[in-house]
């Protein structure tokens, strides 16, 4: 079993409307006062002990009266029903459908809203397009951007510069057989708001499984200063010197998960190398949901041994070895273009991810690894040039309410130059990707290994799932999905982990059937592509505990069963 952090639409209505203001002037018993920054106000409103506070996406269904004020954040909320109050939406989006009522005002201050000619709204309706600036901590929003009145600006909102600062403490959000538990110690600087803000930040790495005393892979750190210039349409410059352990593939699990099977279980399914140097990044947003990112950076990267970092259980057991890379000298450059429609990770609305990833990679080989001519031909000690390339498409697509199709494919691998190097070669396995097969069971890796290194040029992968809620409507009989009692615990979208309120999702939805399928392969270069090996499961997700059993097609494979708190993608 692996254990891991306990171990994280298509149709519209016919007759719609759009209201598209650009100002905000709203007039009624829950509204602000002439000359108040409406954002403010939105932020107190939210934060209220008598407001029905949403967190991410919720329907109130035609059979639903909520009696009360509501307000939304970061989601989007459909209105079949009755609201008896005001509604008002944060970065959020609303729909009020054919029929629905909204006795009070609604306000919609950075998202779409869309109200039909049927519906019945008692007070004013208004939408304000910019974004507002705040951070959600403890369920009360933080407004980081004060907003100055808007009497003298036209109706246009202007912001104050600020500065704040903070001193850093974290565990690293991992456990590996590499650092320990690397401690992070440091300093943050913040100034500006609204339309520019930059960052300075600072902190030092211990690595706990050392011994704190003159190597310096004992310690490490990072330095790095950022600038953002506009809102809706961001553009960010970061420079950064840092001195870190960098995983050699990111998709064995997430940090997390890896973090606390190592910790745990003894069991370590990432390997790592440690990486110095400098770096300066360009990330530019043009229209919404698509980035595009440029990177340089000149970097020394070395070897790093196992240590024997304490674990509570199985701790005599010796550690899997952490592979020797090749060691080098070289100067990285990346282009990066990235979609994501999603509405937020765990949600079961539609959307798209696509990823585009070109890594070009030059500089010196100090000391290469050995492998056979089998895998590759020897490496250059000058002049090494590289070019590799990943490429990730993932569509989310709702099913009715409360299911989704999960559907993923993905390349990543060599697309020209020199030979790739042993940090930049992949492997297939479980328990994550293919919950179904072992450890790193498609490696190219035809050596008597005991770190199991992964040595495939290519890999090749595709997935899919069905995501549906098991609902067992304990008390009202009901198909509502915006709950029974209309209270602010049952309103909240309780399916992330993130709320502290889950296991009461759990109760009056049910758990979610999760059905799946993988299929893999990789290979060498200049060998034809391998035969993919395939695997079928199921899982029940429990807020956000997901157990999963999945079988290889595959003969003398046994049943595998997986635990997780992050979704598999």
């Amino acid at each position: 079993m692996t254990v891991s952090r306990l171990l994280l639409t298509f149709a519209l209505a016919m007759a719609t409307h759009l209201a598209a203001q650009d100002t905000v002037i709203v007039r009624g018993d829950d509204a602000p006062p002439p000359g108040f920054p409406v954002e403010q106000w939105a932020v107190e409103f939210f934060n209220r002990s008598t407001t029905i506070q949403i967190v991410g996406d919720q329907v109130i269904a035609d059979t639903t009266v909520v009696s009360g004020n509501v307000a939304v954040f970061n989601g989007r909320v459909v209105v079949e029903g009755v609201i008896e109050g005001t509604l008002v939406a944060i970065n959020a989006d609303v729909e009020i459908r054919p029929g629905a009522s909204v006795s009070g005002n609604v306000l919609v201050l950075g998202g779409e809203l869309l109200d039909d000619i049927d519906a019945e709204i008692g007070g004013t309706l208004r939408r304000h397009s910019a974004e507002v600036d705040v951070t959600l901590t403890d369920g009360s929003l933080i407004l980081n951007s004060v907003p100055r009145s808007r009497s003298s600006d036209r109706g246009r909102p202007s912001y104050r510069s600020y500065g704040r600062s903070s001193i850093l403490i974290s565990l690293g959000n991992t456990y590996n057989r590499v650092e320990g538990l690397p401690l992070r110690l440091g300093l943050r600087f913040v100034w500006g708001g609204g339309d520019f803000e930059t960052r300075l930040r600072g902190y030092g790495v211990f690595r706990t499984a050392g011994k704190f005393k003159t190597n310096r892979n004992d310690m490490g750190y990072n330095v790095d200063w950022a600038f953002r210039f506009g809102r809706q349409r961001p553009v960010t410059l970061t420079a950064r010197v840092y001195d870190l352990v960098i995983p050699t593939q990111t998709w064995p699990l997430e940090i997390h998960e890896v973090g606390w099977a190592t910790f745990l279980w003894h069991r370590d399914y990432r390997d790592y190398f440690l990486q110095r140097g400098f770096s300066g990044k360009l990330a530019v947003v043009p229209i919404r949901d698509l980035t595009f990112a440029g990177e340089y950076a000149h970097v020394q990267e070395d070897f790093m041994a196992a240590r024997d970092p304490w674990t509570p259980f199985r701790n005599q057991e010796p550690w899997r070895d952490n592979p020797t890379i090749d060691d080098g000298d070289f100067d990285l450059v990346r282009g990066t273009v990235t979609y994501d429609s999603r509405p937020a990770r765990r949600s079961r609305r539609s959307g798209w991810f696509l990823l585009g990833r070109w890594e070009h990679v030059t500089g010196t080989v100090r000391n290469e690894r050995p492998l056979p001519t089998s895998i590759r031909d020897p490496l250059p000690t000058t002049g090494y040039s590289f070019d590799g390339a990943t490429v990730d498409v993932r569509r989310y697509q709702r099913v009715g309410r409360s299911g989704q199709l999960r559907l993923r494919g993905m390349w990543s691998g060599r697309i020209a130059g020199d030979p790739s190097l042993v940090q930049r070669r992949y492997s297939l396995g479980g328990p994550d990707p293919m919950n179904g097969y072992a450890f790193r069971e498609s490696a190219c890796n035809e050596l008597a290994d005991p770190a199991v290194t992964g040595l495939c040029d290519n890999v090749l992968l595709f997935q899919g799932e069905y995501r549906g809620r098991l609902s067992f409507d304990w008390f009202s009989g009901d198909d509502d999905d915006f709950g029974r009692s209309h209270s602010a615990r049952d309103t909240k979208d309780l399916d992330d982990l993130d709320h502290f309120g889950w296991f009461d999702d759990v109760w009056f939805d049910g758990p979610t059937l999760v059905l799946l399928s993988n299929a893999g392969t990789g290979w060498l270069e200049g060998a034809p592509v391998g035969a993919p090996n395939f695997d079928v499961g199921a899982g029940i997700e429990i807020g956000g505990v997901g157990f999963y059993v999945s079988k290889a097609i595959k003969e003398d494979e046994p049943v595998r069963v997986t635990l997780r708190i992050a979704r598999r993608f």
